[in-house]
């Protein structure tokens, strides 16, 4: 069984694939109080490795954790083992997250892409006709944008990452829904029309992945494949290219 780590700013995704689909996940906090939870997983009898990490410091944390729970040696992926051409100004600096959803959409053969990646910062990532990465934009997730006001007000709710049915709130829950997912939702079709126009391509094909995904995707007007394993499909495929 091969297990594959999505280690991100906010959470760390772990994900374990068997006879060609993921068949388990779990989401953990990107911080040192992980162990317990991440020791659930040795009920699984993993036999590899491998992780993207934009975050240095947990890495060896991970690595070393795989070590003693599984017994096994962590592949880790970067931009000069990706197999996936930079075409930006410097490739050290492109997540490697960013990297993997690049090296996912070529392998399914669905380029040009434009992928939008929304977790605690919402990237996009633009693939060209050759499967490059030739860059994207960077911008504050929903949560991450809302954050100045629940720490000044102290109103944060789940309810408040809900998408209401109207522009208009009534109260002070469905004010702060319609601005923060409302909000977010136009921005990201904005930012898919403005970045294909640029581009001059015709046609792209669209994706839409990250830990908001689900909430945001049904109600986006830019058409997409909403595809939540993106990032983990792209772990797998890089790390099977160089085994």
């Amino acid at each position: 069984m091969f297990l594959a780590l999505d280690i991100g700013n906010s959470h760390v995704v772990c994900a374990v694939h068997n006879k060609n689909k993921w068949m388990h996940s779990i989401r953990i906090s990107s911080n040192l109080d992980f162990w317990t939870k991440f020791k659930s997983l040795n009920k699984f009898d993993i036999t590899h490795a491998a992780i993207s990490s934009v975050v240095p410091r947990l890495t060896s944390v991970y690595v070393e954790s795989i070590r003693n729970i599984f017994h096994v040696e962590s592949y880790i992926i970067n931009y000069k083992n990706s197999g996936i051409e930079l075409k930006v100004g410097l490739s050290e600096e492109v997540g490697v997250d960013r990297i993997c959803n690049s090296a996912a959409v070529k392998e399914s053969g669905s380029c040009p892409a434009i992928i939008g990646d929304i977790g605690s910062a919402t990237n996009y990532d633009v693939v060209d006709e050759t499967g490059a990465f030739i860059g994207g934009a960077i911008a504050p997730g929903p949560e991450t944008a809302a954050r100045n006001l629940f720490e000044k007000a102290a109103l944060l709710k789940e309810t408040t990452f809900t998408v209401p049915e109207t522009a208009i709130g009534k109260d002070t829950t469905t004010n702060l829904q319609s601005g923060i997912m409302l909000g977010a939702i136009d921005v990201i079709d904005g930012m898919f029309n403005r970045i294909q126009s640029e581009t001059g391509w015709e046609k792209t094909n669209n994706f839409i992945t990250g830990g908001f995904g689900e909430i945001i995707s049904p109600h986006l007007k830019t058409q997409h494949s909403l595809t939540p394993t993106l990032t983990l499909d792209g772990i797998r495929i890089i790390y099977e290219k160089n085994i």
